[in-house]
């Protein structure tokens, strides 16, 4: 599967300049603690699949994000968050399906803790902010892909604008370490996944699911989009 940037399948909703900061507001005006759980929710079972695929990337006195996990013993994660490691592996750990069972309790790792083995930072260049990392097997000689089961690619070439998806991570900055869906609504696919919700640091690299739970993008970050305002942006997959 490679990152898709503009495709036939690609349009976008007609907003006016108040309906577009409207939905922007809905999920970003206020605390976001506040947000209606059917927008932002902590996963209390990170042990089911999807969650179980799904962990916290940490490069050694850089950066926390999120990775996911798309093979025997591959992860993928966003590009910008990779090469924090210059290229050191060594710096490099995946923690999956790490999450606290309820504020301020203690983190629960229920796989344990992978090292890396190598970086590829940008296997489709440097403007596609995708990197691919293998793992080493843990301490009982088990590959990560062995232990949780790898998320599976849907078509993000079939995606819609107005359409309702679910992103994984962690959002850092108001609960460390505590996994929660975030639920998106798409506004465009022209220039490869934009999209209103709620994401904050820590989110870099969440997937964004589908209803059938496979892997149909991987979010970046935030921009601006000249006369609307701000809006999500992330990688689209074929």
């Amino acid at each position: 599967n490679t990152p898709i940037e503009n495709v036939s399948h690609a349009s976008e909703l007609e907003l006016t300049k108040d309906e577009f900061q409207s939905r922007w507001d809905k999920y970003n005006k206020g605390n976001p603690l506040d947000l209606p759980q059917e927008y932002l929710s902590r996963i209390k079972d990170t042990n089911e699949y999807p969650y179980q695929s799904v962990g916290s990337i940490f490069i050694k006195g850089k950066t926390v994000a999120t990775a996911s996990v798309v093979g025997k013993n591959k992860i993928i994660t966003n590009f910008h968050v990779a090469r924090e490691a210059a290229k050191d592996p060594s710096k490099v750990l995946f923690r999956p399906g790490m999450t606290k069972e309820e504020l301020g309790g203690e983190v629960k790792l229920p796989y344990g803790v992978f090292e890396a083995e190598s970086i590829k930072e940008a296997p489709f260049g440097e403007g596609v902010d995708l990197a691919v990392i293998t793992l080493k097997p843990n301490g009982e000689g088990k590959n990560i892909g062995g232990i949780v089961k790898p998320l599976e690619f849907g078509n993000g070439d079939a995606i819609d604008p107005n359409q309702s998806l679910k992103l994984i991570g962690y959002p850092y900055n108001t609960v460390q370490d505590t996994m929660h869906k975030h639920k998106i609504e798409v506004y465009s696919t022209n220039r490869g996944l934009e999209y209103f919700g709620y994401t904050e640091a820590g989110n870099s690299r969440s997937p964004i699911l589908d209803d059938d739970n496979n892997i149909v993008g991987m979010h970046v970050g935030k921009a601006g989009i000249k006369d609307r305002g701000d809006i999500l942006t992330g990688i689209r997959f074929d």
